[in-house]
């Protein structure tokens, strides 16, 4: 069996693998714990044997890879396929992520952001399938996004595009760590959320099933959030529309800027399902400008959790195929 294309998925987490065929077909995926505090060079080999792993289980040799395509977080350097910094595993500063794992398994490698990933992966096998225009947003700790136009990646011109997360929405609002006041991930991060509601009920007192579960775990999340507004807890119904209210406007610039056909949404946050993209639809219908009714639609990752390793093994397809 030959050109197959392997995806590598580095998240703080989980490491991810996938291959996929020259029909963009998956035949394979498998999963490792990522090795955190064991540092760069521990991470590394975990994804060499793990890649190992996955063509040793299909039954294939790794003759038969036409290209490996590596997603990871943090700041890269496209051009020397260095990943600069990541913030959730130590040690990953200027590593050459990209030659280390093309050295250790003999097959061409390209890096790619991991929103930019999967971004691409709803592109060629998930929800964005024919679109000329996508932009992909992914909740979770922040806001993650990927734009893809008539099937490249942008990435501006300092490699710095497609930071949606970090649009203004709220000119002196939230202060965000990136600098700026009022970004998008400072309302619409599951992180956020739960940061909001924490806020609510410890300093200015607001009364919420919550507290319970506060008091109980010391946290809550952007899931208990969901589940108690659900269940009818005004306090949570409260802090979730605030969330698609801000997460509406931030749709609604990216569709004046790009007139995207589709928007999707991905991450965890995107797990709430309907309870996302119903209020999420709603904010955005209301806010949209009245010269013409909306065009552009809003829908959930068709890929869920695989979007980034589909889509960085999508990315050497493209990359690599003959």
């Amino acid at each position: 069996m030959a050109n197959l294309f392997l995806g590598i998925d580095l998240g703080g987490t989980l490491i991810k693998f996938a291959l996929l065929d020259d029909t963009l077909t998956p035949i394979g995926h498998l999963e490792l714990d990522t090795p955190v505090q064991k540092g760069a060079d521990e991470v590394i080999d975990t994804m060499i044997c793990g890649a190992r792993e996955l063509i040793h289980q299909q039954g294939v040799a790794l003759s038969n890879l036409s290209g490996i395509g590596v997603a990871s977080p943090g700041p890269i350097d496209f051009e020397t396929g260095t990943v600069i910094a990541m913030p959730n595993i130590p040690g990953f500063n200027n590593v050459p992520l990209r030659n280390r794992i093309a050295d250790a398994l003999g097959v061409e490698t390209i890096l790619e952001n991991d929103a930019n990933a999967a971004a691409m992966g709803e592109a060629l096998c998930g929800a964005g399938k024919n679109a000329d225009i996508l932009i992909m947003l992914t909740l979770g700790t922040g806001v993650g996004s990927g734009i893809i136009i008539n099937g490249k990646i942008l990435r501006g011109c300092h490699s710095a595009g497609a930071e949606t997360g970090h649009m203004i929405v709220e000119p002196n609002g939230e202060p965000c760590p990136c600098g700026q006041r009022g970004c998008l991930e400072r309302y619409s991060s599951a992180a956020s959320v739960a940061q909001y509601a924490r806020r609510l009920i410890e300093k200015e007192g607001r009364q919420s099933t919550l507290s319970e579960i506060l008091r109980k775990n010391g946290n809550i999340d952007a899931a208990q959030i969901n589940q108690a507004q659900i269940d009818g807890d005004e306090l949570a119904k409260e802090v979730w529309d605030r969330a698609m209210y801000f997460l509406a406007i931030g749709c609604i610039n990216l569709a004046r800027l790009f007139d995207p056909e589709v928007i999707i949404l991905g991450g965890g946050m995107a797990k709430a399902g309907e309870n996302l993209i119903n209020p999420l639809r709603r904010h955005f219908n209301k806010l949209h400008w009245i010269l013409t009714e909306p065009k552009t639609s809003l829908v959930l990752s068709a890929l869920g959790s695989k979007a980034g390793v589909i889509g960085a093994a999508g990315v050497a397809w493209k990359t690599f195929r003959k």
